[in-house]
């Protein structure tokens, strides 16, 4: 059962996550239901790989790419070979795109790739490979555990291209100073 509904929040986590992609990491709650949680992390690029290494692989001429230094971001580990874009909401596919809150959209389908590559895509745009889920219960289960901070403020983090900076930024919207942050609990 859910008690609320993390759709359109920011998932910041704690320092107890200390290893692989969710250490120092956001997620972009984009789906929260009985049927489980998926999310994008926005603020880890793939090193290496941008836009144009991607679209190149799609068959566009390299000659005409637009947005080709765009960074890709790994959006999590799961269907990492997929593509995903999170949006303004100046953009939208009947049936294809999800309005995720006020501000934010996310479309999964090449189609927007295509778009973004003629000039007819969104005013902003976030390119991830891969998404992030979780089953029915288990992000309550490790919010309960604090693995995870809860933020409704974004101000400019998702599109940011600072991401070094993106997890502290977050931590500072909620009023958090990560230098007083620890990653075990003591007892007294």
């Amino acid at each position: 059962m859910i008690n609320e509904n993390y759709k359109g929040k920011l998932l910041i986590s704690s320092p107890e996550i200390v290893d692989g992609i969710f250490d120092k990491s956001i997620v972009l709650i984009c789906e929260h239901d009985a049927n489980g949680t998926i999310g994008f992390v926005v603020n880890k690029p793939v090193v290496n790989v941008s836009m144009g290494t991607i679209w190149t692989n799609l068959g566009y001429n390299k000659k005409n790419l637009k947005l080709a230094n765009e960074d890709v971001c790994i959006g999590g580990p799961l269907a990492s070979n997929a593509m995903f874009v999170i949006h303004s909401p100046d953009y939208f596919i009947d049936q294809k795109t999800i309005k995720v809150g006020k501000e934010i959209s996310v479309t999964g389908t090449k189609e927007i790739t295509d778009d973004i590559q003629k000039g007819k895509g969104p005013r902003n745009a976030l390119f991830l490979l891969g998404y992030s889920g979780w089953a029915p219960g288990q992000l309550e289960d490790e919010i309960m555990r604090d693995s995870w901070l809860l933020s409704e403020k974004f101000e400019n983090l998702i599109f940011s291209v600072d991401y070094q900076s993106k997890w502290t930024d977050a931590l500072l919207l909620i009023g958090i100073n990560p230098s007083k942050l620890t990653s075990y609990a003591g007892s007294s």
